[in-house]
C-alpha cells in the first residue's frame, strides 16, 4: 500500500504546478510508493505553513510550496520548516502594467502606485533599494488577488507571476507589459518545496522520491506540453481552459529548466540561496545572518 502524502499548493490548480499534476495523474508518485494528494490554495483554513505543521503534528507526511522570503522569515522566528527543493530555478515574480502605459524599467516606478501581495512586498522593497530608488518615491500597497485592480486603473502596476496572471489578462483582452522583480544581487526563489525538518530527517528517502518524481513530472511536461495542458484542464474541471494552460506552460518551463542540466531540475543552488540570505539580512528581513543549513535540508 502506498504511503499517503499531502502536498499543499500556494495557489489554485493551474500550469504553475503542471509537473506535480503530471506526476500524480501519470503514476510517477505511485511508482515510488507514494499516494500524493495535491491540495490547492484556499483562504478559509490557514496558511500553507499552518496546514503543513498541522498534518505533521498529526503524524502525516506533508509538504508545501512557498516563496523563499516567507520561508526565511519563518526560520528566523525559530520555526522548523525548511526547504528541500525548488520547483522553479528562475524567479517568476513580475510587475504587470497596462501595455498602453508600460512600466519597462525600475526607474519608471518613481511616482507610481503599485499593488503587491504579501509574499512579494518585501522582495520589491529590496529590489528598489538595490536599484537606489528610495521607498518614498514609490507608493506600494498590499492587496489581495484581483486583476480588476489593474484593469480598472486602481494601480499603475500589479504583482503577478509571469506564467499566470499576464496570460489571464491577455486572454481577457487586456494587454500588459511585464517587468521582472529581481536584481543581479537578488534572484529570489519561488515555489520552494518545504516540510518540517523532523519529517525530512525521519523520512528522507520518501521525500527524496517525492522530489525526484516531481522533477520527472516537470521534464515530461516540457516534452509533452499539449498533453499536459489537456491534463490540467481536466484537473480544473473545464476542458475549455486547455489553450490557456498551454500558453502558461510555455512561460513556466523556461523557469523550471533555466538552461541548466536536466539533473538540476528541482534542486537548490547553494550559491544563489546564500546570496539571497545575505541580502535578506542586509535589508532587515532577518535580524541575524542565517546559514544555509538553517533554511535548507539536503536530501
Amino acid at each position: 500500500m502506498n504511503r499517503p502524502f499531502t502536498f499543499y499548493l500556494d495557489w489554485v490548480a493551474c500550469a504553475q504546478f503542471a509537473g506535480l499534476f503530471w506526476a500524480r495523474d501519470n503514476g510517477l508518485y505511485e511508482a515510488v510508493g507514494l499516494d500524493v494528494q495535491l491540495e490547492p490554495w484556499s483562504d478559509d483554513c490557514g496558511s500553507v505553513f499552518e496546514k503543513v505543521a498541522r498534518l505533521t503534528f498529526d503524524g502525516h507526511l506533508s509538504a508545501g510550496c512557498i516563496e523563499d522570503n516567507l520561508l526565511v522569515a519563518d526560520a528566523a522566528d525559530g520555526n522548523t520548516l525548511v526547504a528541500f527543493g525548488a520547483m522553479l530555478q528562475g524567479p517568476p515574480m513580475v510587475l504587470m502594467s497596462p501595455a498602453a502605459r508600460p512600466i519597462q524599467i525600475l526607474e519608471d516606478l518613481r511616482g507610481k502606485r503599485i499593488g503587491m501581495h504579501t509574499d512579494g512586498a518585501r522582495a520589491l522593497e529590496i529590489v528598489l533599494a538595490l536599484a537606489g530608488i528610495p521607498a518614498e518615491d514609490v507608493e506600494v500597497e498590499v492587496v489581495g488577488f484581483d486583476l480588476d485592480h489593474l484593469r480598472e486603473g486602481r494601480f499603475d502596476a500589479l504583482q503577478g507571476y509571469v506564467m499566470t496572471e499576464p496570460v489571464q489578462l491577455i486572454d481577457s483582452g487586456f494587454d500588459v507589459c511585464v517587468l521582472p522583480i529581481q536584481h543581479p544581487r537578488f534572484l529570489p526563489y519561488a515555489q520552494v518545496y518545504f516540510a518540517e525538518r523532523q519529517l525530512l530527517e525521519y523520512h528522507r528517502t520518501m521525500y527524496k522520491d517525492f522530489l525526484s518524481a516531481s522533477s520527472a513530472g516537470w521534464l515530461a511536461v516540457s516534452a509533452n506540453p499539449d498533453a499536459a495542458a489537456e491534463l490540467l484542464a481536466a484537473a480544473m474541471g473545464d476542458s475549455t481552459l486547455a489553450g490557456q494552460q498551454r500558453r502558461m506552460i510555455e512561460r513556466v518551463i523556461p523557469l523550471v529548466l533555466a538552461d541548466r542540466p536536466v539533473s538540476d531540475v528541482g534542486t537548490i543552488d547553494a550559491d544563489q540561496w546564500n546570496r539571497n540570505l545575505e541580502t535578506y539580512f542586509e535589508f532587515g528581513l532577518t535580524a541575524q545572518r542565517l546559514e544555509l543549513s538553517d533554511v535548507v535540508f539536503r536530501l
